[in-house]
């Protein structure tokens, strides 16, 4: 009798330190989970989509379409200088110039209805994100436009030239904007502020860039 007592106290503790274990380890996961959510809502106010052993414990949510990181105001000018010719040679009191200069405020960051997926793995408590790479949110002019125009008396400057230079003037603020370093300075803010949030709490993380963005649709000025 003494042995079976004592045996059902062995199987009692046993189960009392497995049920001790997977409470334990059900509470650092969740632990995990909802420090990857407050990280990410902290950064780029957005909830991912977590996944932990391929199953999906939360699902995106965003209050916002788009969140802007980076801002920059950039001078941009264009000019045209054109004249007339005959045989290689110009033709005189054919020139004119045109010119546009405007100051445009240049938003890089990103568009939170894309997915962002984060995996945790549950032994290790390591994070895999996977997200879309950082785009040009808006190029918006702001201030007063300075035009110039110089005709002359055998070629005149028309509307069309000038609305022409204007959407030009657009163009070229945006390619500004897609050949500078925005797009991957917001991109590095958002890794190191990720990583500093979570590797505080004892959670490594790799993110993977994805979906490379088209540059911005035309804007009309």
């Amino acid at each position: 009798m003494k042995h079976y007592a004592g045996i059902c106290l062995i199987l009692v503790t046993l189960a009392g330190i497995a049920l001790w274990a997977v409470h334990s380890c059900t509470s650092a996961a969740d632990q995990a989970i909802d420090h990857v959510r407050d990280a990410f809502t902290q950064v780029l106010r957005l909830q991912p989509q977590v996944t932990v052993n391929q199953r999906v414990v939360l699902t995106q949510t965003a209050p916002l379409a788009e969140l802007a990181v980076v801002t920059k105001e950039e001078l941009v000018s264009i000019g045209v200088d054109e004249h007339f010719e005959v045989m290689s040679l110009q033709v005189p009191l054919t020139e004119k110039t045109i010119s546009a200069e405007a100051l445009y405020r240049l938003k890089a960051g990103f568009d939170l209805r894309e997915p962002f997926n984060v995996e945790i793995d549950p032994a290790t408590h390591r994070i895999k994100a996977t997200m879309p790479h950082a785009k040009i949110l808006s190029v918006e002019p702001v201030g007063d436009l300075t035009y110039h125009g110089d005709d002359s008396v055998l070629n005149r400057i028309t509307d069309d030239e000038r609305s022409k230079v204007l959407t030009n003037l657009n163009a070229a603020a945006r390619d500004a904007a897609e050949k500078s370093s925005l797009k991957s300075d917001a991109e590095a803010q958002v890794t190191q502020r990720l990583q500093e949030l979570l590797q505080h709490n004892g959670q490594p993380i790799n993110i993977e860039w994805t979906n490379a963005q088209n540059p911005l649709p035309s804007q009309q000025p």
